[in-house]
């Protein structure tokens, strides 16, 4: 009877996989194109996001940024990533997110709910607002040995 209870699994609710998922598609034009093979060689400004271990293998201040659209351009993805070396061995990242949707028809002042129909005039009654996530990282990496590097970012 115990292994019956314990095999079975509680589905009372459904609960998202991942809080962050915006952060998911990925940034870079370079490392898109290769996929999660890039996790492998990152070595620019966008190492911060892919493996910032790779932070290390940048020679001098970097900067990229990226604007993508998705759903014919409803949803907007923007990602700035700055890289900076303090020493030879020891590099650090600072990396912004916005996954957003803009101007969203917000219609609710334009209902006449005691007459049950729109209010005259009810364009006059639209606004617009927007529904973004953020994020901020900061990224480190350091050489350790000749064939080490580690790197962290939170």
């Amino acid at each position: 009877m115990l292994l019956l209870i314990g095999a079975t699994s509680a589905s009372a609710q459904k609960v998202a996989k991942y809080g962050a998922d915006f952060l998911a598609g990925g940034v870079g034009a370079r490392a898109l194109g290769m996929g999660g093979a890039y996790v492998a060689v990152a070595d620019d400004a966008n190492a911060g996001f892919w493996n910032p271990a790779g932070l290390n293998q940048i020679e001098s201040p970097e900067f990229a940024y990226m604007h993508a659209e998705r759903f014919a351009g409803i949803v907007s993805f923007d990602y700035a990533g700055l890289a900076w070396p303090l020493s030879e061995r020891s590099t650090i990242g600072v990396s912004f997110y916005r996954s957003g949707v803009n101007d969203i028809k917000n219609t609710l002042d334009a209902w006449d709910a005691a007459r049950n129909q729109p209010k005259p005039n009810p364009e006059d009654f639209i606004t617009t607002f927007s529904a973004a996530d953020y994020a901020f990282f900061f990224g480190y990496g350091r050489t350790v040995s000749r064939t080490l590097t580690i790197g962290c970012t939170g």
